[in-house]
């Protein structure tokens, strides 16, 4: 028999229980059944490790970076970069303070240790995605010899795999292109892009390519060059054409002259005359003029485009083109026609 005082107790337990689950429903608190939600979800989820307590100058914020360079500046550089790795290891998706820590010491210490350490890493295999694109990143932004030397060695051991990683990896080689290639060509960095442009994998050779034709060596003109001489590699010999469209330097104007003005082979005349017509050069559009002169009938349609890109990126040409083209003999009626209608087409911006 059930003892009366038990009886009377559950009874008002359960009243109390039902009251309150009442009040939750109709006021929206979180009641019995988050509670529920949550305990379900923590057994499916995967534990979630505890945020470690790392120092105050190692929390990120945006009003936190001038307060951490000067915490920064008290530690050695290799612990900033052991600090970066335990972030990794912890999950941390940014640590923009240690990054960008980082990219100032290697700039002043291009001899570091750091590098080969990070190459180490990517060999073991111990670098998560995230990780990985960090680093690939930094290296982009350092842009020094070594940071150069290191990322192709990344790229041409096959250490990149992941697409994330990739397109980190595609965006950091760009940044090994000068900004000002009159105020600082980086020609010192040739040299890593010349002999990465040997590598057998063709995933990374159209960065590769254009930042070559950015610094604009003789030497890399003379590797396109080969390249579209040889003609036996389809993929190489477009990324060539199209990574002279990049060349800037007016050093090399009178060897693309040449390729315009004397090449049998189709595809070197091209790429000669839009390497000319892209460069931005006066002096490189007076090329386009004079061989046009002589052009015969049979050019014109790649006349009208290498005068119309020459124009849109060497504004001076249309005024050169204004004072010298009236009165200047062509060998083909033709083309001297087919000029006129691409200066018109221009100054019309017409497309």
């Amino acid at each position: 028999m059930i003892n009366p005082k038990y009886l009377t107790g559950l009874i008002v337990t359960l009243l109390i229980g039902a009251v309150g689950v009442f009040v939750a429903n109709r006021w929206g608190l979180p009641a019995l059944q988050n509670a529920t939600s949550d305990v379900n979800h923590s057994v499916v989820k995967s534990p979630v490790k505890a945020k470690q307590v790392v120092p105050e100058e190692f929390i990120e914020s945006d009003s936190q970076v001038a307060d951490q360079a000067a915490s920064f500046a008290n530690l050695t550089t290799q612990a900033i970069w052991q600090n970066l790795l335990a972030g990794f290891q912890r999950g941390e998706k940014t640590q923009i303070g240690l990054e960008n820590a980082l990219i100032m010491r290697l700039h002043k210490e291009p001899g570091s240790a750091i590098y080969e350490d990070l190459l180490s890493r990517f060999r073991q295999g111990i670098l998560d995605t995230t990780a990985q694109q960090v680093l690939v990143s930094i290296l982009g932004e350092v842009g020094n010899y070594k940071a150069a030397e290191i990322l192709m060695r990344l790229v041409s051991e096959g250490l990149l795999q992941e697409p994330d990683v990739k397109l980190s990896a595609f965006h950091a080689i760009s940044k090994f292109a000068p900004e000002s290639w009159r105020e600082h060509p980086n020609t010192e960095l040739a040299p890593v892009f010349e002999a990465a442009w040997k590598i057998q994998d063709t995933e990374f050779l159209s960065a590769i390519a254009n930042v070559m034709a950015s610094i604009g060596t003789p030497t890399t003109l003379d590797m396109f060059v080969q390249t579209l001489t040889e003609n036996n590699d389809p993929e190489r010999v477009e990324i060539v054409k199209q990574a002279m469209t990049n060349l800037v330097n007016p050093a090399l104007i009178p060897k693309l002259n040449d390729l315009l003005q004397n090449s049998a082979q189709e595809d070197m005349q091209l790429a000669g005359g839009e390497a000319l017509a892209s460069m931005g050069e006066i002096e490189a559009a007076k090329a386009i003029f004079k061989w046009s002169t002589q052009a015969d009938a049979g050019r014109v349609d790649l006349v009208k485009d290498l005068y119309e890109k020459a124009m849109n990126t060497t504004p001076d040409f249309i005024d050169y083109l204004d004072k010298t083209l009236p009165a200047q003999h062509f060998v083909s009626d033709e083309i001297k026609q087919g000029v006129n209608e691409s200066v018109a087409t221009v100054k019309n911006g017409v497309e």
